[in-house]
Parts: C-alpha cells; sequence; structure tokens
C-alpha cells in the first residue's frame, strides 16, 4: 500500500486529476440513478392518483321552434328547441382501438318510492307548489287574463290553501273557457313563474299595493309523461287537451275523474321519492370525480361487486341520519320510474328543489313498482352545498349502486327521456392516453358526438416526468461512459504504463499476488474514495433536484378541491415520513452505485494487472524500452 501511494504520488497532477474526473463521474452516475428511480416511483404513485375520465354530449341536429300562447302579451312566445335526429348510444364510441379503463355508460337514475324513510323532503318539511283542487270563480270570467278564484277542496298537496282566494288564469290556452261563479271546477295548478296581470289584477293592486309582482296560478296538464327509448312521447288523449273540468255529481266516476284522483293520490310522491343511480365505476359519476362528494364513512364499491352487480350501495351521511341507519344496514329500494334525460342532482337539489312527474299511465292508471330490491350500505359519502354545477352534483338522498344490479333496465316508466349529456354520460381511460384517444376518434368518430377530458392535470404533470426522465437517463448515461472511460484511461496510465516496475519486481522475485498488492493497493483506494466523495455528492444533490419540483410546477389543482380534513387526517404518510424514505432510497442508490464503480474499477485493474504478469518480465522491460 505504502509503495503504491508513493508511486502514485510521483505523478500528482495525473492522481489529482484522476481523482476529481472519477468524482465527477461517480456524481453524475448516483444523480442520474437516484433521480431516474424517484421519478419512477412517482410516475407509478401518480398514476394510481390521478384519474382521466371523458364526458360525452350529443350535438343538437337542428334547432327546432315551439309557440307557447303567452295571455299577457296576448301572442304566442317562441321557444327554440333542440331537435335530434335520432339518439346515439354508448355503442357509438366504441371505435377501433379505443381501450376504455371503464365504460363508456350512460346513466339512468331511477325514482324509488321510499315511503317508509325520512326523505329529504321530509325532514325539511317541504310541499310542493302544485296542487289538485276544485275552485270556484268569484264571478263569472273568461280566464284568458288574471281572475279571482276561490279554492273550495284540496284534493292533494298544501291542505293550508282550501277556502283561500288566489289569482289564477289559463295562461297557455288562446282559446279558454268560460268559467261561472255558480259552478265548481276541478284541475291540477301550479303557483307559476307569470305575473298576474290583467284588469281584475289592477284593481286589486290598486285596493291593495302589497299584491305588486303577484305571481298567478295556471292550470297543468293532465297528460303522462311515458316516452319510449326512441325519445317519442307515448300517445295520450289529454296531450295538449283540456286542463280545467267542471265537477258535477257523477265526475268522480268517469274516466277523466278517476284520471284526476290518481293525479292527486301521486301528485305529493316527489316528497317521498328516493333517487337510486346506477354506475359502473363510483369515479365516472362527475361529483365524485370532482371531489365534490366524497366518501366519509365505510369503502368504496369495489370492481368485482360493480362487475357482478353485488346488491350494495353509497348512501348519503343526511339519509343515513335522517333514517338511523348505519353501515351494513339495508336500504330497500322500488323503483317506479326511469329518467334517462337529466342526473339526480337536477331534480332532487341539495337546497331543496325538487321536479316532479306525472306519475301515470297513458290510461291515467298510477304507474306500479317495477323492481324490488334490498341493498347493503358499504360507503357514506357527503356532498358540499353550494359548490359546483347542480346539473352534474349528487341529488339529495341519492343512492349510489352498481349498474348491473339493476335487472329491469331504463325502459321501464321512462318518464324523460334525452341524448348523452355531460352528466349522464361519461368513461375512464388510461392516463396520459388523451392525446392518443383524440387521433383514433378524429380517425373513427362520429362528428355528433362532443367529448370533454378531465385529468386532474395529469397531462401537464406528465410532460414535467417525462423531462425529469429524460434529464435522469442523460446524467446516467453520462456517468456510466464517463466512468467506464476513466477507469479503463487511468488503468492503462497506472498499471499498463507501470511495466517497468512490474517486471522489476517480478525480478526481484515478488509473487504476482504482491506485485498486484503494490501497484493496485493505492490506485483502488483512489477509485473507492472518489466514488464515495461522488456518491455522496450525487446523493444530496438529487435531493434538490427531485420530481417534487416538477410537482409544484405543473400540477393542475383544478380538482383538488374534493380534499376534505377527514381525508387529509386519512393520509397514509405525512411529509417528514416521506422525506425519511427518501433519503434512505437516496442513500441505498448511492450505495449501489460506489460498490458497482468499486466493482468495474477493481476488475478492470486486475485484467490489466493479470495481462501485465501474463508476460515475462525481460518482455515487459524490452517494451518498455521501445517506448
Amino acid at each position: 500500500m505504502r509503495n503504491s501511494l508513493k508511486q502514485m504520488l510521483r505523478t500528482p497532477m495525473r492522481t489529482a486529476l484522476f481523482f476529481l474526473l472519477l468524482t465527477a463521474a461517480s456524481l453524475l452516475l448516483t444523480l442520474g440513478a437516484a433521480l431516474f428511480i424517484r421519478n419512477r416511483q412517482a410516475a407509478a404513485q401518480y398514476e394510481e392518483q390521478f384519474i382521466t375520465i371523458g364526458t360525452v354530449r350529443q350535438k343538437a341536429d337542428s334547432f327546432g321552434q315551439t309557440l307557447v300562447w303567452d295571455a299577457a302579451q296576448k301572442d304566442y312566445s317562441i321557444i327554440r328547441t333542440a331537435q335530434y335526429d335520432s339518439y346515439l348510444t354508448v355503442e357509438d364510441l366504441l371505435i377501433p382501438g379505443a381501450e376504455y379503463a371503464a365504460g363508456p355508460e350512460q346513466r339512468a337514475y331511477y325514482g324509488s318510492w321510499a315511503q317508509e324513510y325520512v326523505t329529504a323532503s321530509q325532514a325539511e318539511n317541504a310541499f310542493s307548489n302544485e296542487l289538485v283542487a276544485e275552485f270556484s270563480p268569484l264571478e263569472d270570467c273568461m280566464p284568458d287574463e288574471t281572475v279571482q278564484i276561490q279554492i273550495t277542496k284540496v284534493l292533494s298537496g298544501n291542505t293550508a290553501m282550501e277556502n283561500a282566494v288566489v289569482f289564477f288564469c289559463d295562461h297557455e290556452n288562446p282559446e279558454p273557457e268560460m268559467l261561472y261563479q255558480d259552478k265548481t271546477y276541478v284541475a291540477r295548478i301550479s303557483y307559476s313563474v307569470y305575473q298576474a296581470h290583467g284588469e281584475t289584477y289592477e284593481e286589486a293592486k290598486a285596493a291593495s299595493p302589497m299584491l305588486e309582482g303577484r305571481l298567478e296560478y295556471v292550470p297543468l296538464s293532465l297528460s303522462s309523461q311515458l316516452y319510449e327509448s326512441d325519445g317519442s312521447q307515448v300517445a295520450d288523449e289529454f296531450q295538449n287537451g283540456r286542463t280545467i273540468f267542471e265537477v258535477t255529481e257523477s265526475f268522480y266516476e268517469t274516466d277523466t275523474g278517476k284520471r284526476i284522483l290518481n293525479m292527486a293520490e301521486t301528485m305529493g310522491y316527489v316528497l317521498y321519492t328516493q333517487p337510486v343511480t346506477g354506475t359502473n365505476k363510483t369515479c365516472l359519476l362527475p361529483a365524485f370525480y370532482q371531489g365534490e362528494s366524497y366518501l366519509v364513512e365505510g369503502r368504496d364499491i369495489t370492481q368485482e361487486e360493480y362487475r357482478e352487480g353485488s346488491k350494495v350501495c353509497l348512501a348519503p351521511r343526511s339519509f343515513m341520519e335522517n333514517n338511523g341507519l348505519s353501515l351494513g344496514d339495508t336500504i330497500t329500494t322500488r323503483l317506479f320510474y326511469t329518467n334517462t334525460r337529466r342526473n339526480a342532482g337536477s331534480d332532487f337539489m341539495l337546497e331543496g328543489g325538487r321536479s316532479g312527474y306525472t306519475i301515470i299511465d297513458e290510461k291515467g292508471n298510477v304507474l306500479e313498482p317495477f323492481e324490488v330490491s334490498e341493498y347493503t350500505v358499504v360507503g357514506i359519502y357527503d356532498t358540499r352545498n353550494g359548490v359546483g354545477n347542480y346539473t352534474q352534483r349528487s341529488g339529495a338522498d341519492e343512492l349510489i349502486v352498481p349498474m348491473n344490479s339493476i335487472q329491469a333496465g331504463t325502459e321501464h316508466n321512462l318518464v324523460s327521456c334525452g341524448p348523452m349529456t355531460d352528466a349522464t354520460t361519461s368513461f375512464q381511460i388510461e392516463n396520459g392516453s388523451i392525446e392518443e384517444f383524440q387521433k383514433l376518434w378524429a380517425e373513427f368518430g362520429d362528428d355528433h358526438l362532443e367529448i370533454t377530458f378531465y385529468d386532474m392535470g395529469y397531462t401537464q404533470l406528465q410532460a414535467g416526468i417525462e423531462n425529469m426522465r429524460n434529464l435522469s437517463l442523460f446524467l446516467l448515461a453520462a456517468g456510466m461512459i464517463l466512468t467506464v472511460f476513466l477507469l479503463l484511461f487511468f488503468g492503462h496510465l497506472f498499471i499498463t504504463k507501470q511495466a517497468g516496475r512490474t517486471a522489476t519486481e517480478r525480478s526481484l522475485g515478488m509473487s504476482p499476488s504482491q506485485c498486484r498488492r503494490s501497484l493496485l493497493s493505492g490506485l483502488l483506494l483512489l477509485i473507492c474514495l472518489g466514488s464515495l466523495c461522488g456518491g455522496a455528492g450525487g446523493a444530496l444533490l438529487s435531493g434538490n433536484l427531485s420530481v417534487s419540483q416538477t410537482e409544484a410546477e405543473y400540477y393542475d389543482s383544478t380538482y383538488s378541491v374534493g380534499k376534505t380534513e377527514d381525508e387529509e387526517a386519512d393520509e397514509p404518510q405525512t411529509e417528514e415520513e416521506e422525506s425519511g424514505q427518501s433519503v434512505d432510497a437516496e442513500i441505498w442508490t448511492a450505495a449501489v452505485c460506489v460498490i458497482g464503480i468499486v466493482i468495474v474499477g477493481t476488475s478492470i485493474c486486475l485484467l490489466e494487472m493479470n495481462r501485465s504478469l501474463k508476460r515475462e518480465p525481460m518482455e515487459l522491460l524490452g517494451k518498455k524500452q521501445r517506448e
């Protein structure tokens, strides 16, 4: 060892240069390896945390105009409506080469008769602004403008309105019929969006200024709202027909009277209805994907349960609390209508608004449940009030169930039918595959469908990961090439070029092993020191060039609003734990690189040394003299 070090000190510039260059090469190698490993770990972690979904909307083929009579304007109002030649289905999304991680699916929500449960509407003591009521006008009148009527009997709705005097107008009927004071009429009426108007109203307002801006009641259709799956409405004789009927002695024994009684019976069903939505994966629901709805207890429905159609569900916390239910309890569903046009959040708003439907068929009979099931609650979720677009939010009391668990499909008692929309149709693809999917869609997709992608910022983050990956590979390759080159070059200088010394030592009787120790010990010590210094430097430097910096630069927090205090409390690792694991990984990486350099360096030196030892001393001296 001593002789070897003395020999190296005789060429200090060469020795120092070798040490510095080897340190630099080791630093590059360690830095590249550490960054590459951390980059792969981060990519795998982000792959689990990030989800890419696409929502689908069918474009209208044209826009039609519907004329609606406006009694206040004495003219028709024009309502512009989207027209579709036909409704496309999820099969139109199955294009060649497209790979879906989940879906595509077009969701329906079902109305479940939940009389035995306390719904949000009941808990809030909500009531409908509709009435099925008998009434008489205060005087003979033509309801082509606002008139006054007295409600004599409430068949369904707010019974406090009985005997009340209200404003009334057959507002959307261009040819209303005369009403007589001495007769009793019955109708389905609603407190409308139309302001009272006309001579009677002006006189009442003059007598009582508090009536300024008062709205009027208007009659509603007695037609059913059932649709065929192609979007056409089921034929009903009451479509665009009469809405006000005179009550005679045997009126309620007629078909019309029975229809009105059935409508009165079912009008309050909306207050006892629980929406049920079927899906193939929870993240496909916009409210859950965007974090507006989130699990607070229990677990999510597993992919196996979704696939097999297991009778399990996610239930809202408010519903569970209102009914004294807990995880593992069962909820009975009695599905009696289907809606494929709207999501539950549009009809069952968390703020209390409800959209009801006429729960009768085209013959006036009450709709009966078409599927009864019992679901076990495996997860409880909550939803933020007032966050996000209500057309994509969870509905009040909404149950989330596997789509395959509903055997009836989407054609029974269809009260609303429409095209695919962002709120009802979505799919999941692999992270980072948006561009590839768009190319396929441009070639094979249907121009009538518009797809919007959401990836939580993964595309931008992926660019940072890819940049760091390329940098780490460059550093790793540069470090490996430089290290091998240095070991070969300086091994040649320190060993092959010392042929004279080797020949002299062998001539003096030193054994091959003694010659190896004499020549290699100092060089190997230098290799160890250089690789250790470079490895330590690379480990320290990699901490400042970690992939976490790319997260800060590229991470899009648009859809991070869903993280709650509960979720933060459930984080599996703290920053300190992650930092500690990162340091351990860097130390192990540096150790492996150092050991690798030492092994490679030792191997090269031994090969060079063995090559010299195989030659006779006189041959080595002769070669030295020729050089």
